[in-house]
């Protein structure tokens, strides 16, 4: 049964109407979907899995996601979140896609408020509001840097970066979510035998590249402006054929995603 916009809960055999208060989150996912395909479905869903398992979740929520799954639109664009609450309740979130974009104006946090920065979940409420922060200063998007000053995340996206014909993203071991965006595009460039270099950098280093930012609802942007950042470059070329590629990479979930 495909489920209309709203919020429900798994009572363990269904997925069922609620409108009870918002609870604080230990994981959470989205993606979108268009006409019911979605970009990478499986690495969601895995990730997903993964999460609650390490918040200490015991019994899988395997059935939860594949009657999720099972029941979004098929129509249309879409930007669903499913959710694992700090009760261990599950919960899905059908909601419309907002309007997508393909450039953004960053800004540099001077805070991390992040508290679990590799669990997509905790933080939501903390980079939701620094997000709002950013767009006080006219950015779209805030940078958030680690404690040496290297960039690690965003409040909303990740970011990966172009020297000549190298692709470049931060180390695993930096503090950020694990992006299916980053990883999908990773991928990509491997598979087409791009060079693919991890690097520590701070904002001056990002200099001349070709900055993108990388999430789940937009899927590759370009990086226009840094406000009291560096100067970059872009290339519309690459942006307009790597974010065919990306999209071209959505499926439809299969049975048991």
């Amino acid at each position: 049964m495909t489920l209309s916009e709203g919020r429900y809960r798994w009572n363990g055999s269904q997925l069922v109407s609620v409108e009870a208060p918002e609870l604080a989150l230990l994981v959470a996912d989205s993606f979108l979907i268009r006409d019911g395909r979605i970009v990478a479905a499986d690495a969601h869903r895995a990730r997903f899995l993964r999460d609650c398992e390490t918040q200490g979740m015991v019994n899988s929520p395997t059935t939860f996601l594949s009657t999720a799954y099972a029941s979004l639109p098929r129509n249309g664009l879409w930007f669903p979140r499913i959710d694992l609450t700090e009760r261990g309740e599950l919960e899905l979130w059908v909601r419309p896609s907002p309007m997508l974009g393909r450039t953004l104006t960053l800004w540099t946090s001077p805070t991390d408020p992040r508290t679990s920065p590799q669990l997509k979940g905790p933080d939501i409420p903390a980079l939701a509001t620094l997000r709002e922060r950013a767009r006080d200063e006219g950015a779209d998007e805030a940078v958030i840097l680690d404690a040496d000053g290297y960039v690690c995340d965003g409040a909303t996206t990740c970011f990966v970066w172009w020297r000549g014909d190298t692709l470049c993203l931060p180390p695993a071991m930096s503090p950020h979510i694990d992006s299916v965006t980053v990883a999908v595009v990773r991928s990509l460039a491997e598979d087409a035998d791009y060079e693919v270099r991890e690097e520590l950098v701070r904002p001056a280093d990002l200099a001349g590249t070709d900055l993108w930012a990388l999430n789940s609802l937009h899927g590759i942007r370009d990086v226009t402006h840094w406000i009291s950042g560096p100067t970059l470059q872009v290339n519309d070329a690459r942006l307009e054929s790597w974010q065919n590629q990306y999209w071209n990479f959505a499926g439809f979930p299969r049975e048991g995603s």
